[in-house]
């Protein structure tokens, strides 16, 4: 087990510090106090720490000033930020300066704890490539040579550190030992053959020893007179450990950056997730109170259907990111892989796109009777977004794009491994196109975060094959690059399931369920979306009152009666959704409750399942199924229906999202 690491704690709060103190002691944690900037500068001169929580507002520094220090410093202490004011331009600030990670009081314990791990990790990280740098540094400097005099190649003179490198001996010169039977002499090679003349220069080269064990090795090479005679000189080093030195610091610096770039990401994804669902919240939710005083035949009914879908996918681009760079994950149901590629082909984004490119055509060869697959449609839905839009970007103005699904036995590479060799039953999705394909060199590093042959910027995060990886990883595939040749093929593998599709509540396809009279308080602290709400909600035939903060939700509760409560996660000032439903359950431990939020901490939910709520749901949710969510909440008995298993016809799905039921 990793040695706890040492922290100093600098805050200008002695209550706050003092408790944080002791519940770091209480996991292990060895910690010191610092109050006020300078003290905590004073204390990194003279000790060594290997984490900093620092506050961003101190009396005397600033906490980024403090940080930025550290980084100038070179310093081989890893930052933290604590403040009570989450803002991008601070969290912005904070990456700038050189901090870790970016916390925000009241701190969160369990998140705390594990960014703390990370930290931690990524600190011993740090620390190993420093290592690395010096050992390079010091086998550089240390390196003895080998030196021999030849004539065309063949040995006159070897010093004993020349010996003792190849292993050979005197004897074996004057048997005639040669510079070719230690120097690879490959035709393709011009610097053994130059090493062989006696040319004038410095060069790397492949070498052996004795005993056939492989080397490099540099030579720096001239000529010279000897015993009056013109004969060639050369100094031998060993550079083999030097080689592998500098790979392992290059494989250290491009797993460290890559951490960064990750960490980077999802502190700006953690920053915006809230604000931008609460925003996309009204584009999905305000097509509902058109569609509701709509009839299904009206030529705008499916335009402003497709605009609510946007607005859909948009919030799943957003819990994508998120979740690749937290590490969560959407809910996984049974579904029909080839029900979700019809879905993907009638969406507004690939119609879009197939507009730009009006000359390439998207072929499917869906097989029927295709096995089950536990998956999230909405993930599946990015995958393809990626995988299709590549290929239509790589193939040009005239092209072809081929989607096939099937059944099949696969093994995965990892129980490959293990020795377990008989194949599963998989379904295999494969997205290939004609056109140039791509190169060993990138097929290398195309998964990796921010690798892209794009123009950064214009058609290219680097993030879509990393998104499309996680994706895969998350449902337990695999994905397999093929170059077609010409054009690339994708092979995406999914574990197949005997398991038939999720059985859904009853009147799926009505579009709304409506109320009988029951009061809801609506509690979010975004006042358009109450109205939004409200309206939808009063059509519906329930009625509804709406507050923008926990607090005065509290206050309402004291004086009237709600049978169920809206309430929002996170709010601005105040009481958050969890601290607000807290103190409503000492006076009403019976009441009703769904949690709508546009984005919430894994920690802050459990701690809320813990409180009996009805459901969580993910914004931006649509009226009908947030309608459906209230009927069951409520307790209204309800049948359910099972979906059709259909292989040629589009299967439309909303994309609410349930992410726990109490």
């Amino acid at each position: 087990m990793n040695a706890k690491p040492n922290i100093l704690l600098v805050d200008d709060e002695p209550r706050f510090i003092d408790s944080l103190h002791t519940i770091l002691n209480h996991f292990d944690y060895q910690c010191s106090k610092a109050y006020s900037g300078s003290e905590a500068l004073d204390m990194l001169s003279e000790q060594d720490f290997d984490l900093a929580l620092l506050d961003v507002d101190l009396p005397d520094i600033s906490g980024c000033d403090i940080a930025r220090q550290i980084k100038e410093s070179n310093i081989a202490t890893t930052t933290i930020m604590l403040t009570g004011m989450n803002t991008v331009e601070i969290a912005v600030q904070a990456m700038k300066d050189g901090a870790y990670d970016f916390l925000n009081k009241p701190l969160n314990h369990e998140l705390l704890l594990k960014t703390l791990e990370k930290a931690h990790q990524h600190n011993r990280l740090k620390k190993d490539l420093v290592v690395s740098e010096q050992r390079f540094q010091t086998l550089a400097e240390a390196a003895w040579e080998g030196i021999v005099i030849h004539a065309g190649g063949k040995i006159i003179e070897a010093n004993e550190q020349f010996l003792s490198l190849f292993q050979y001996g005197a004897d074996d010169i004057e048997r005639g030992l040669t510079l070719s039977d230690i120097v690879d002499t490959a035709p393709a090679d011009t610097s053994a053959t130059s090493i062989l003349q006696g040319e004038y220069g410095s060069f790397t080269v492949n070498a052996r020893k004795k005993d056939g064990t492989a080397l490099v090795i540099e030579i720096k090479s001239r000529t010279m007179t000897y015993h009056n005679r013109p004969r060639a000189v050369c100094a031998i080093r060993d550079i083999s450990e030097r080689i592998r030195a500098e790979e392992e610091k290059l494989a250290l610096q491009k797993k460290l950056a890559a951490t960064s770039k990750l960490n980077a990401l999802g502190l700006m994804a953690g920053s915006i997730a809230h604000d931008l669902n609460n925003i996309l919240a009204g584009i999905v939710s305000y097509p509902d109170l058109l569609l509701m005083q709509m009839d299904e035949t009206s030529r705008f009914y499916p335009q402003i259907k497709k605009i609510q879908e946007a607005g859909q996918r948009a919030a799943a681009v957003v819990s994508d990111l998120v979740a690749i760079t937290r590490g969560s994950q959407r809910p996984q149901d049974v579904h029909n892989l080839n029900d979700i590629v019809l879905e993907y082909l009638n969406s507004i984004e690939h119609g879009e796109r197939l507009a730009r490119y009006p000359d390439i055509s998207v072929q499917t060869r869906l097989q029927k009777n295709i096995h089950n697959v536990y998956c999230s449609p909405a993930n599946i839905h990015k995958l393809l977004l990626n995988l299709i839009g590549n290929g239509i970007e790589a193939v040009g103005k005239e092209g072809c794009i081929t989607i096939t699904t099937g059944n099949c036995l696969f093994v995965h590479p990892e129980l490959a491994n293990e020795g377990r060799n008989h194949g599963l039953e998989h379904v295999r999705l494969t997205i290939a196109d004609n056109g140039p394909g791509i190169s060993e060199k990138d097929a290398d590093r195309i998964f990796d975060p921010f690798y892209t042959t794009k123009i950064m910027g214009k058609s290219g995060s680097g993030l879509g094959l990393s998104i499309v990886w996680n994706i895969v990883q998350q449902h337990g595939g695999w994905i397999e690059l093929k170059n077609n040749r010409p054009g690339a093929v994708f092979e995406i593998y999914l574990p197949a399931t005997n398991d038939p599709l999720k059985l859904e509540p009853a009147g799926k396809d009505q579009k709304f369920i409506r109320g009988a009279g029951e009061h809801i308080l609506i509690i979010d602290d975004q006042q358009d979306q109450n109205e939004t709400l409200e309206a939808s909600l009063k059509s519906l035939g329930y009625n509804t009152h709406s507050v923008t903060s926990g607090e005065r939700g509290i206050e309402y509760l004291k004086e009237h009666r709600a049978d169920l409560i809206l309430l929002d996660m996170m709010m601005g000032e105040g009481l958050t959704g969890r601290q607000a439903l807290e103190i409503i359950r000492k006076t009403i431990p019976e009441q009703r409750v769904i949690i709508i939020s546009g984005y919430a901490k894994p920690g802050e939910i459990e701690k809320t399942r813990k409180l009996g709520v009805s459901f969580i749901l993910e914004k931006p949710i649509t009226i009908p199924r947030l309608s459906r969510f209230i009927n069951e909440a409520l307790g209204r008995p309800q049948g359910c229906f099972q979906k059709q298993n259909s292989q040629d016809s589009y299967a439309e799905r909303e994309k609410g999202i349930c992410q726990g039921q109490g």
